[in-house]
């Protein structure tokens, strides 16, 4: 049997020609441009941030009677995971956390076809006292805050999303 030997042709494109010529710049120095870049943009994260932290606050307040229609709550939680990215990239972790349970609180009670408001105006009002602009709060403050949105989260037993889904019960094991 004869092998036959098939050419293989790769088109030269303007980017394989680019990658291949050397030069370029040292990779810490690119780091330390990547920095800024990220850092010349807070100013609009911060916009960001302030203007997610007001459309939850008007969905939240607008509420009737204590009660939330369901398409807000998904309006929330979409702001507010959008304050989680911002905050997280821009080092403000505590509005990070407040915004984290706050996406907590409106997907459990999108999950349990819940529509109570209190929770979410709890964290509201948490996310203007860790806002970027607001008064300083001390670490003691802080922790007090973010326990008290833990407890809200107990009360209606909702688990963190980043926590994952419950793994399915097991078989027992006789021990």
């Amino acid at each position: 049997m004869t092998r036959v030997v098939k050419k293989v042709h790769f088109p030269t494109t303007r980017l394989a020609k680019l990658a291949a010529r050397p030069g370029g710049v040292a990779r810490d120095q690119a780091v330390e441009e990547a920095k800024k870049s990220i850092e010349d943009l807070r100013d609009l994260a911060l916009e960001t941030v302030e203007n997610a932290i007001r459309a939850v606050e008007a969905l939240a307040y607008s509420s009737r009677g204590g009660r939330i229609a369901e398409a807000d709550l998904r309006e929330i939680l979409k702001l507010s995971d959008q304050a989680v990215t911002m905050a997280e990239t821009f080092d403000l972790g505590n509005l990070a956390e407040v915004a984290k349970s706050l996406c907590d609180v409106a997907d459990g009670l999108l999950a349990n076809k819940l529509n109570d408001a209190a929770p979410i105006l709890v964290h509201v009002q948490s996310m203007r006292l860790v806002a970027p602009g607001s008064p300083e709060l001390g670490a003691e403050h802080i922790a007090h805050v973010l326990s008290e949105l833990t407890r809200v989260r107990t009360h209606f037993h909702f688990s963190p999303l980043s926590a994952g889904p419950e793994p399915a019960p097991g078989p027992e094991i006789a021990g």
